[in-house]
């Protein structure tokens, strides 16, 4: 699924670090761009320039970045985010392809609503969108949609986030038929019958705060029961993995499920724990829940060992007024698409080329190849989606310069240190010199 129609551009990228997980290529070239494909991938002796000169020096040029976990609010909901707003968010964070979560208004459910939506975004998004299909007709969590019918619309995957399937069964269900379909389920693990009406993790800051908690036996029983179905032949992702019993859990359970067994989680589970809450309130407010420092320890070392291989940011904005309600009335979700690239260097500060290549297969080869996506590579002859790094550039994270319509953030005021300078999407610069054009 594309982003609206761009005018031609051709030009050369040279002198910059060319990292491309997918071939594994992590050194100086040149690439030349012309008609929204990339024409050379060379050495800068052998590459033959081509339409403007573009001096990458002490820069990366790396793929365009592919998050399959957003939520862009559109339909229904634009007053938390549209189309073209997070797109823009994206193409800023580096973003050039984005997978749509579901539950918009009406949900994505049936093939004429995936129709529909594509519709919608073919004219105001700057990037390449790729909508995920509802699991359950209405969300309902009862009756399960036509995964077929969905993926032949246009879905590239099937999904029950934001509306977490409960029983064994219909879990079951969903997998075989996910099987049959051949295509990948992508899993909330959240058992509601525990984490009822809690609002943030349990712990002493709902203690001290004298709010209902969110167990982590809410998450985790979720995911052992997720992982007893592996009879069922399906490809089964688990998202926004946030504790270290999840993750063990499922590291476990890996080799069992013979390669169709992944993982996600998102840069806040590595580094901001249950205590930001106290200082951001509901802007610190997520589901799963900040956990603690323990927690984020073991996802950040589940990350640096490849148990997790897919980054997310499960942008899920909402608007600042209704994040400004008490922390028991306003709604769950943190912004991460303009942030996300920069939390993670700041958290694994990788050094050399293949330390970055390391970082970026997560953001790139690794989201694409499981939902089959034509991106998150450099390839000659494919299409020109880059994206162009500083990798020493401090900056403040300073949310009411967000293009998201969304403000909350636990980075607000962080001094972190990578940024995104441009963003190519189909071979046009959408985003240059840290501006966006689009």
């Amino acid at each position: 699924m594309t982003a609206k129609p761009m005018a031609t551009q051709s030009f050369t990228l040279t002198g910059g670090t060319v990292i491309d997980p997918a071939s594994g290529l992590a050194g100086r070239a040149d690439l030349t761009v012309s008609d929204g494909i990339i024409q050379q991938r060379a050495p800068a002796a052998e590459c033959r320039l081509i339409g403007e000169t573009i001096d990458a020096t002490d820069r990366l040029i790396a793929p365009g970045l592919v998050d399959i976990h957003v939520h862009l609010r559109e339909p229904g909901q634009t007053h938390k985010e549209t189309i073209a707003s997070g797109t823009r968010a994206a193409v800023a964070g580096g973003f050039t392809s984005v997978c749509c979560m579901s539950n918009t208004t009406p949900p994505i459910d049936s093939p004429d609503r995936v129709a529909q939506l594509i519709g919608r975004i073919r004219q105001p998004a700057v990037c390449a969108v790729y909508p995920l299909g509802a699991a359950t007709v209405g969300h309902g969590q009862e009756q399960l949609t036509d995964f077929s019918g969905l993926l032949a619309a246009g879905c590239v995957a099937i999904t029950d986030d934001a509306f977490p399937l409960q029983s064994t069964d219909l879990k079951r269900q969903a997998l075989l038929q996910a099987a049959d379909a051949g295509c990948v389920f992508i899993a909330h693990p959240e058992d509601k019958s525990i984490s009822a009406d809690g609002i943030i993790n349990e712990g002493p800051v709902s203690a001290k705060l004298r709010l209902p908690g969110l167990s982590r036996a809410a998450t985790t029983r979720a995911v052992a029961d997720w992982l007893k179905l592996r009879d069922c032949g399906a490809r089964l992702h688990l998202a926004h993995i946030s504790t270290r019993q999840e993750a063990e859990l499922i590291a476990a359970a890996i080799p069992q499920w013979q390669g169709r067994l992944t993982m996600e989680t998102a840069p806040h589970y590595l580094c901001v724990t249950q205590d930001a809450v106290l200082k951001f309130g509901a802007d610190a407010k997520v589901n799963p829940p900040l956990r603690t420092a323990d927690d984020t320890a073991a996802i950040t070392a589940a990350v640096r060992s490849d148990t997790i291989n897919i980054i997310a940011t499960d942008h899920a904005p909402h608007s600042p007024a209704e994040k400004s309600a008490a922390l028991t009335e306003a709604p769950f979700g943190l912004v991460g698409l303009e942030t996300s690239l920069a939390v993670m260097a700041e958290v694994l500060a990788p050094q050399t080329p293949e330390d970055w290549m390391w970082l970026l297969g997560k953001f790139t080869a690794a989201p694409a190849a499981l939902l089959g996506l034509p991106a998150g590579k450099l390839t000659v002859g494919g299409p020109a989606d880059i994206t162009i790094i500083n990798p020493a550039a401090a900056w403040t994270v300073e949310p009411d310069r967000f293009h998201t319509m969304g403000r909350s953030t636990p980075f607000a005021g962080c001094i972190l240190h990578t940024s995104v300078t441009d963003t190519i999407v189909a071979g046009k610069f959408v985003f240059r010199d840290a501006h966006l054009l689009a």
